[in-house]
């Protein structure tokens, strides 16, 4: 599996696991290999040149969707193989690099969901049966057994939050456990910070912006920025 992957590795250097591990950490051919497929291959083209010049170096194939392809194949090969005689057995290092790179910021979790999304937007529209919807069907495959392989598993993310629990306008802080939240006063209003995104949430600090956007923000911001409302 992961044909020219398999033999560029295997030409520069005599132990390709640690050259692998050394790709994982260094070139973020994990992040650059979620793009592709989060994207998709036609939108993987539009990937910047110093990022295509990564993947050149270490893969020769000419086609962008097939080498990021063959890259999770390869991923999972180094993952599930136990050949006593294979340069590419599963190792503790590479183990530990792989699923760190995964974990990061949700990244597997978050691939899964993007291909499963494709997926049943695919087969709404051809039935699931043309080729395109083949290939995503696969990509998804790989990459959940991969997950599993590492012990991960998949968490569907909240849903949008409806319009109708969206917040209107609040006085002060927005993180409801501040002792600014709800206070109109010069002091409050001049200490303020709006979320980066929607610019409608106000905060007095860093740590309640954290807060509430695990408890409430992170799904209504999405909602606020798409330009709903609450009337």
């Amino acid at each position: 599996m992961g044909g020219a992957v398999l033999i560029s590795l295997s030409n520069v250097a005599p132990l390709p696991m640690g050259t692998l591990i050394e790709y994982i950490e260094r070139l973020e051919i994990v992040q650059l290999a979620a793009n592709i497929y989060t994207l998709g291959p036609e939108e993987g083209h539009g990937q910047s040149v110093d990022k295509l010049c990564i993947y050149r170096k270490i893969t020769s194939f000419t086609s962008t969707a097939q080498a990021w392809s063959n890259l999770v194949d390869l991923f999972l090969h180094c993952t599930t193989c136990r050949a006593p005689n294979c340069h590419f057995v599963r190792t503790e290092a590479y183990e530990n690099s792989l699923r760190s790179k995964l974990e990061q910021n949700s990244l597997w979790n978050n691939v899964v969901h993007s291909l499963l999304e494709r997926a049943r937007t695919t087969a709404a529209s051809d039935g699931g049966g043309s080729a395109k919807a083949k290939t995503i069907k696969g990509q998804w495959a790989a990459w959940t057994q991969l997950g599993k392989e590492l012990g991960l598993v998949y968490k569907p993310p909240p849903p949008s939050a409806p319009v109708s629990t969206l917040r209107g306008d609040i006085d002060g802080c927005w993180f409801a456990e501040c002792e600014r939240h709800g206070k109109v006063d010069e002091e409050t209003e001049g200490k303020l910070l709006r979320c980066s995104a929607c610019r409608r949430a106000k905060y007095c600090s860093s740590a309640c912006q954290q807060k509430d956007w695990k408890a409430v923000h992170k799904t209504e911001c999405k909602a606020f920025r798409a330009g709903m409302s609450t009337s």
